[in-house]
């Protein structure tokens, strides 16, 4: 029941993102739904559980993309991993952690895909511009983590499923 909850969520997630989530574009970026989506799982499943859905939400989103499977896969992958570290050195009930991981993965993120871009001889912005783009989106995505995570840990206490398949 909990892989098919986040499955479900994965594939939502990803169809907003590349639908809906563009429109919502702030200071030339818009939230990045699935990043959100699988460090929240991080915080709250683990590390494996967050690398698995970090694949799987990676390869629906380079399925949606020009280019190659693998980069945006390994980007969150990178967020996940990051994410599981973090996880084990500090308190998980604050919101504040979970918020400043998002930040610093979206970070991540923004960097291995432009230097995937780079590497691949795709286009990539200049750094000035890469910078203020990596600040926006570290920051739009820490906006919506705490939501995210308050969303996620109601269905987790809502669910008697879900609590039994993760124990």
């Amino acid at each position: 029941m909990k892989w098919l909850y986040g499955a479900a969520l994965m594939l939502a997630t990803i169809l907003v993102q590349v639908t809906w989530a563009p429109r919502l574009s702030i200071a030339g970026v818009f939230p990045n739904l699935a990043l959100v989506a699988v460090i929240a799982l991080t915080w709250t499943g683990g590390v494996r559980s967050g690398m698995a859905w970090a694949c799987v939400a990676g390869l629906m989103l380079d399925l949606t993309a020009p280019g190659p499977l693998g980069p945006h896969a390994v980007a969150l992958l990178a967020g996940a991993y990051l994410t599981g570290f973090w996880t084990r050195n500090v308190d998980g009930e604050s919101l504040l952690h979970p918020t400043l991981a998002v930040a610093a993965s979206s970070a991540a993120y923004s960097v291995i895909l432009v230097a995937a871009d780079d590497t691949l001889g795709l286009p990539v912005p200049p750094l000035g511009v890469a910078m203020q783009l990596l600040v926006a989106a570290s920051v739009y995505n820490a906006v919506l983590m705490p939501v995210a995570l308050l969303l996620l840990r109601r269905r987790q206490h809502a669910s008697p499923a879900i609590r039994a398949s993760s124990a």
